[in-house]
């Protein structure tokens, strides 16, 4: 396959060091480059840049931005990037960032709270419907254990899974020949899994093993990574630079509003292959027998519909932490009391929600599904394969989706 590294046009150029040029005091912002290496090694160069210049390279920038003679939708993008770059370079000169503006300027969103009256009804359903007596948590605990399944036994069941959902995305969206995905185990992470894309269709997917892997979350898991999730969405963003020079798309980004696009389309990825329904379907055939685990599919079904509502727990979680100043015990209770977890896997979430890289990208997860879910939903059921494929090609960014919201409503 083609792709070989393009030149960066004088926009790009200037992005890309300005992007490395914080990586370089934030460690882990730049998350993937494909672009010529010598625009890299020259923004590596030298001493690390003080943040108050990189603020003023950037507000220049989007000036230039603003005034440049390059397609539309690269001004909006790229206007909402630098945006997020400026915030960290305003919260590295020492300047306090309430954490609600610091979500809202890195990821052009808004840090929304979900109401505990939704979660509690959520909960309630739940107490209906596990097996067992006892407190809710406790039984969603139990639930999850009998999905607990070896890294042996995942590695058959990531063979079984991995062909069937690559041939469902290659049904809407066209992957080079060669693009390829290879799974490796790691411990200590903050994260359960990550897509490290290395450029021409090639990633690697690391999964974390300090926590139990669950054989139920393993087909959302390979799709939110793979197909038609990170790793195709990678690959199919690395065309916009390589094919039409979009060379922003060069480099990925950590903390920035591309990320809200990004996780969104990962976090539906197994609902736009399967719908509301199939992958429980798929599983109960051709997943589970292999790792010996028989599930009533009704109470399954019933159980995934309602943990669905949680999704914005740990947002709720953060907030508590980062906005209200509540201790860590007591966060680590909201998300064992609200969220159902674990305590190991509420610390887990507590770490990752802690970390200083990761602290607001929290909400990447479930604002980038929402957002994007209300957009897929304005069309047609038999569009929505094709309106998610937008998602993958096209530059989009949050506040663009917003204006297609706002047109459709008209």
């Amino acid at each position: 396959m083609s792709g070989d590294p393009v030149p960066l046009d004088p926009i790009a150029h200037e992005y890309v060091t300005l992007a490395f040029g914080i990586d370089r005091l934030v460690p882990g912002f730049v998350d993937a480059y494909v672009g010529p290496p010598e625009v890299k090694a020259d923004a590596l160069a030298g001493d690390a840049p003080e943040p108050r210049i990189l603020m003023d390279q950037i507000q220049s920038l989007l000036i230039r931005v603003a005034d440049a003679d390059i397609v539309g939708s690269r001004v909006g993008y790229l206007a909402a990037q630098l945006e997020a770059m400026l915030t960290i370079c305003r919260g590295l000169t020492g300047e306090s960032i309430a954490y609600p503006d610091e979500v809202r300027h890195l990821f052009d969103v808004d840090a929304e709270r979900t109401p505990e009256a939704t979660l509690q009804v959520a909960i309630t359903e739940l107490d209906a419907i596990l097996p067992g007596t006892g407190a809710v948590p406790d039984r969603m605990v139990a639930w999850r254990q009998q999905f607990q399944i070896s890294p042996e036994t995942a590695l058959r069941l990531i063979a079984i899974i991995q062909p069937e959902i690559r041939q469902r995305t290659l049904a809407f969206v066209e992957l080079p020949e060669g693009e390829a995905i290879e799974y490796r185990f790691v411990q200590d992470r903050p994260w359960g899994g990550y897509n490290w894309y290395f450029g021409n269709g090639q990633s690697r997917v690391e999964l974390n093993t300090d926590l139990p892997i669950e054989a139920n979350k393993l087909t959302d898991l390979l799709c939110h990574e793979g197909y038609p999730g990170h790793h195709t969405e990678h690959t199919l963003k690395e065309r916009l630079y390589l094919d039409h020079g979009f060379g922003e798309h060069a480099i990925q980004l950590i903390n920035t509003p591309a990320c809200i696009i990004s996780e969104g389309v990962a976090t539906l990825a197994e609902e736009i292959l399967f719908g509301p329904k199939g992958a429980i379907s798929f599983r109960q055939e051709r997943v589970y027998p292999e790792a010996n685990i028989s599930v009533d599919p009704v109470i399954e079904t019933r159980v995934a519909a309602a943990t669905g509502a949680l999704r914005g727990v740990a947002g709720n979680a953060a907030l508590m932490l980062h906005a209200e100043g509540r201790a860590a015990p007591e966060v680590l209770g909201y998300l064992t009391g609200f969220g159902l977890m674990s305590e190991a896997n509420a610390r887990k979430r507590l770490e990752f929600i802690s970390d200083p890289l990761w602290r607001a990208y929290i909400f990447t997860y479930h604002a980038g599904y929402d957002l994007l879910r209300s957009w897929l939903d304005t069309g047609p059921a038999a569009e929505r394969q094709s309106r998610f494929r937008v998602l993958l090609t096209e530059q989009v960014y949050p506040s663009l989706i917003m204006r297609w919201l706002a047109e459709a409503s008209r």
